[in-house]
């Protein structure tokens, strides 16, 4: 078949839903595609897996920034999930939907629709939370939400600590207030992974004969005529260039580096950048690329005397000998865990309205995105300012005649994105030398040596990572918004018959992990497309 009602670009946090959702409809023909291949490499699966993934080409894109000109010219490592289910299938499961005032701000900006009580619906219909139906929370959905099967003590410890430094336990960081410590819930199901791919394409729902998967497509470019309607795709599959035909709509969700990617590919973005490299232009949109925002991430690590957290030891190694068996069989123990288990969100200024500061406690020694595995025991604290005013691009350029993202995330560009930093690197320093995190415990990076908030400021200029949340390169907006690219209904603007649908179309990132709030924009997403067909 080449020829489809809907055509969705990406199978991931957002385009796995749309598939699910518009191919209910047996009357519609739904074409999905997928750069990457199936999801069948069992680190995906195995929620301690994770601290694999980075490092495994076949399911993560590995991408790398242009060098960062306030994070000593570094160049970052960027990955992105590769695989059927995208980065759902690669991150670290924490469901977190954000702040309600996130999307109250969306709506008082004139983006009617999309304000908490509008969304808050489509966040409870993919949920099937294993703790019941509550008021903010729903069950039977295909996202399952669960609480860990299996918390390392000193997950614990950091919430005591925490605690006793003047910060509330939270039960529920999805419910009436975000502020406060504990547990994250995740996305798994019986222990193992729920990725959009598992939640939303099972057996089942790819079984429809009304539902085409197409994985390991690589799409170079939306094909319009000269009314700019959206007609198709162009791809490449067995290294043969193919076309597709949309009767009613393509929908980009490609991600937030992969969808402005695909438009200017296709001549939509600003005419004089898409000149620039030879590409007829179709649509002079500037806002495309344009409005980039992700959470920077730092660390502080803590080595520990004794062995009970997740570690490269003998000791280790003896002990947990039986954890694959005991998963294997059972679906239990520490296989289960995200490793990131605890979290905290708080403020860096008591007058702030919302949390600011956002952690992830894993009791592990996370370094360099889990590629290298160092030896020993400790935990890791990372601390993200929340809300960053510091905004990046995602460009194209050309290297050996081939055309790729140029990444270009300008890190604390902003004066104001460094003090909240400074303050979550001074509270993660207090907590870990609070009892009973601190007992026997000793701090391994930065070190001693990093005290003034000098010291602070250029550790973490040269050691600041992504910790995974881009948004907002085809930002939704108002009409007159010179850097809108989708209206409110998520349609690209001068254009017919073409969507963009993922975490690139978020006007201002969310105060947390974006993964769940991607999902709830292609839920409303397919109501909006269904009330037009």
């Amino acid at each position: 078949m080449t020829e489809f009602d809907i055509i969705i670009v990406g199978a991931g946090s957002a385009g796995a839903v749309l598939a699910n959702r518009l191919s209910e409809n047996p009357k519609l023909s739904v074409c999905l595609l997928e750069a990457g291949g199936k999801d069948t490499h069992p680190a995906i699966h195995v929620p301690f897996g994770l601290s694999f993934l980075s490092s495994i080409k076949s399911v993560t894109w590995g991408f790398e920034t242009h060098n960062e000109p306030n994070l000593n010219g570094r160049e970052l490592f960027w990955p992105r999930g590769k695989t059927l289910g995208g980065s759902s299938s690669i991150n670290a499961m924490c469901y977190i939907r954000g702040a309600a005032q996130n999307y109250n701000d969306w709506a008082e900006s004139g983006l009617t629709g999309w304000s908490w009580d509008d969304v808050l619906p489509y966040f409870k219909k993919s949920e099937d939370n294993t703790r019941g139906a509550s008021e903010f929370h729903a069950i039977g959905g295909s996202q399952t939400v669960s609480d860990l099967k299996h918390v390392n003590t000193l997950s614990n410890d950091f919430i005591t600590s925490s605690v006793a430094n003047g910060l509330a336990e939270s039960k529920d960081f999805n419910g009436e207030s975000q502020e406060g410590v504990g547990l994250y819930q995740v996305t798994q199901r019986n222990g193992s992974r729920c990725s959009t791919a598992k939640g939303f394409l099972s057996d089942e729902i790819q079984a429809r004969p009304n539902l085409h998967i197409m994985t390991n497509v690589e799409v170079k470019r939306v094909t319009l005529d000269n009314n700019n309607i959206a007609t198709g795709i162009e791809i490449f599959s067995n290294n043969t260039k193919q076309y597709l035909y949309a009767r009613k709509r393509v929908i980009l969700s490609a991600g937030a580096i992969g969808s402005p990617q695909i438009l200017m590919q296709s001549g939509i973005g600003n005419e004089e950048h898409l000149k620039s490299l030879d590409i007829d232009v179709k649509a002079h949109l500037p806002g495309v690329g344009q409005n980039l925002q992700d959470h920077l991430d730092g660390t502080i690590l803590f080595k520990t005397k004794d062995t009970r957290s997740y570690g490269l030891s003998m000791s280790a190694l003896l002990k947990n000998a039986a954890e694959p068996i005991n998963y294997w069989l059972n679906k239990e123990g520490m296989f289960t865990s995200n490793i990131a288990e605890g979290g905290a969100f708080f403020k860096s200024d008591p007058a702030m309205l919302l949390p600011d500061l956002q952690l992830h406690f894993l009791p592990a020694l996370l370094v360099d995105h889990g590629r290298s595995k160092p030896w020993g025991h400790g935990f890791t604290i990372h601390f993200c300012n929340l809300y960053p005013k510091s905004r990046g691009e995602i460009l194209l350029k050309k290297v050996d005649g081939k055309i790729s993202a140029d990444i270009r995330p300008n890190y604390l560009s902003h004066e104001d994105d460094i003090k909240p930093l400074v303050a979550g690197f001074k509270w993660c320093r207090k907590i870990s030398n609070t009892s009973p995190l601190s007992d026997g415990a000793r701090e391994w990076i930065p070190g001693d040596d990093v005290q003034s908030d000098d010291e602070i400021i250029d550790y973490l200029r040269g050691n600041a990572e992504t910790v995974y949340h881009p948004v907002g390169t085809c930002k939704m907006g108002v009409d007159g918004d010179e850097l809108a690219v989708v209206d409110t209904n998520l349609n690209v603007k001068g254009m017919t018959n073409l969507m963009v649908v993922d975490a690139s179309v978020m006007p201002n990132i969310i105060g947390g992990n974006t993964n769940a709030p991607t999902i709830m924009i292609a839920e409303k997403a397919a109501d909006l497309l269904k009330a037009t067909l």
